[in-house]
């Protein structure tokens, strides 16, 4: 004896329901996350706290997938799809975060950076989370020199005396060839 069919009721207007599609997203969509996307989450962290910092990463990424087949046909994806995700991110936690409030990229336009975006991404990613000069310029689709550059230019130029903390993941450790006490 077979079990009876489940009961569904009509569809209004004798219709079908409508079943979303499944999504499936481009393999080289799912590596880019795979690889950046704890560091986009510790960027996101550093500009607003849970649940905030996840649901603005999510809505970054979103764009970035509704954006995939341009973002794919540039020079530097890596790039285009850190621009997508910082921006959003800039924009959208307006939030406290573990970065002091006055710790925004116009911050450093009003002390004259010539190039606020990068200068700040940089200063996020490498002073206040504490990634090396590679592992910035491997987020940000950029030249080690140029994250590199953009560290050095502002240097008493009006950066914060004090950045926040950083994720507790991401703490600095003793230096090695400094003696301990």
């Amino acid at each position: 004896m077979r079990a009876p069919a489940p009961f569904r009721a009509p569809a209004p207007g004798g219709r079908r329901p409508v079943v979303p599609p499944a999504v499936t997203l481009p393999p080289a969509f799912e590596a880019l996350y795979a690889l950046h996307g704890a560091r986009y989450l510790g960027y996101a962290l550093a500009h607003g706290a849970e649940p905030l910092a996840s649901r603005v990463l999510g809505e970054a990424m979103g764009e970035v997938a509704i954006r995939w087949a341009d973002i794919v046909r540039r020079r530097n994806p890596a790039a285009c799809a850190w621009t997508v995700v910082s921006a959003r991110i800039r924009a959208r936690s307006g939030g406290p975060g573990q970065a002091p409030a006055e710790l925004t990229p116009g911050l450093f336009e009003r002390v004259g950076w010539r190039h606020p975006a990068l200068e700040y991404d940089a200063f996020v990613l490498h002073d206040v989370l504490g990634y090396s000069v590679e592992e910035t310029a491997e987020v940000m689709g950029a030249e080690a020199s140029r994250v590199r550059y953009a560290l050095l230019v502002g240097p008493g130029r009006g950066r914060p005396a004090v950045v926040g903390h950083r994720p507790a993941g991401r703490l600095p450790a003793a230096a090695r060839n400094t003696p301990h006490e």
